[in-house]
């Protein structure tokens, strides 16, 4: 045991020694990811706020723009509540990471598949919405989608070992 180790247990941080030794390199991608969808997500949000698309609608086919126009016009509709697409990606990101933590903390990686499940059927909803109905897709969109597979594939990464 490293002389650091042996002070934190010796100061009654064994917890946190134990916490911080379960986070080996797949959790640790599993935590960069969350945090990149975060930063992708406010970055979303900028620009949803702003209406400000220039960087991210560089033609019909991917273009911001045109499904934010749309999404403006056609709220989520939840339990009567009309809820704009880009604040999902706000409340998403963050409870990815913080049910991450926990299940990091308290051995059960296994509720991380069904969780991120629920987020990767959302988002096959919207590529229907983006490919069916608006026909233009969103980068910045596509990017969020993609961390939320890849959150996917690292949590069945770790649940395999």
């Amino acid at each position: 045991m490293h002389y650091l180790d042996k002070m934190l247990k010796a100061s009654g941080y064994s917890s946190l020694l134990r916490f911080t030794t379960l986070l080996d390199s797949k959790r640790w991608i599993y935590i960069a990811l969350a945090l990149g969808g975060i930063g992708v997500t406010i970055y979303q949000a900028w620009e949803y706020i702003t209406f400000n698309f220039k960087a991210c609608s560089p033609n019909p086919l991917f273009s911001c723009q045109n499904v934010a126009a749309w999404a403006k016009y056609h709220p989520l509709s939840i339990g009567g509540l009309s809820i704009p697409y880009w604040t999902t990606g706000l409340f998403w990101f963050p409870l990815s990471l913080l049910i991450g933590l926990l299940a990091f903390r308290y051995y059960s990686e296994v509720i991380l598949i069904p969780f991120l499940m629920i987020g990767n059927i959302f988002t096959i909803y919207l590529w229907y919405l983006e490919l069916d109905v608006i026909h233009s897709i969103c980068p910045v969109c596509l990017s969020l989608y993609l961390v939320n597979y890849s959150l996917t594939g690292v949590a069945a990464w770790i649940v395999s070992t």
